[in-house]
This record gives C-alpha cells, sequence and structure tokens, in this order.
C-alpha cells in the first residue's frame, strides 16, 4: 500500500479507538464524573493533527484524522453506545 493509503488506513485505525472510547463512557454513564464528557471532547480536538500541527500538515499526511473528525467519532459512540457503529473502514468497503 501507497505510503497515503497507510496513512488513510492510520487516520481510520485512530477514529475508530476514538468511538470505541466512546462507546465505553456510553455503556458506563454511572462512572462518568460532571465534566468528564467535556474533557474527553477537548481532548479529541486537541489531538486531531490539524491542532497538533497548527494547520502546516496536508490531509495526505494526516495519521490521526482531524479534530473535528475525532470529536464526531467519539461523540458517536457516546451517543449510540454501540461498538457496530464504530465501522471506520465502511468506507473503504464502498
Amino acid at each position: 500500500m501507497s505510503e497515503e493509503e497507510a496513512n488513510a488506513y492510520s487516520v481510520r485505525i485512530e477514529l475508530q479507538a476514538d468511538c470505541y472510547a466512546g462507546v465505553w463512557a456510553g455503556k458506563n454513564r454511572n462512572l462518568i464524573e460532571a465534566g468528564d464528557f467535556e474533557e474527553g471532547m477537548r481532548a479529541a480536538s486537541a489531538i486531531g493533527d490539524d491542532a497538533l500541527t497548527q494547520g502546516r500538515v496536508s490531509a495526505e499526511n494526516f495519521t490521526h484524522g482531524t479534530s473535528a473528525q475525532r470529536m464526531e467519532w467519539l461523540q458517536r459512540g457516546i451517543r449510540t453506545a454501540d461498538e457496530d457503529q464504530c465501522d471506520t473502514f465502511a468506507e473503504f468497503r464502498q
């Protein structure tokens, strides 16, 4: 696979991990303290490739996804609490 394809694969893995973290949180709401969801969203935003590089990386070089993508997948996991909703690889099968 090319470097660009490998990077896209890496992004899907990272986003899937974000979603799974959200699923755990969604299923364990009784263990979540006030402000934990917001803190998770801030962390997801802070670790996007665009945030980490302050916009100095192109989409072809992303290996973790954008801040918006990371927050979206974390939120999906929290909202659904369903690991079946975390298939970030579906695009590759279409």
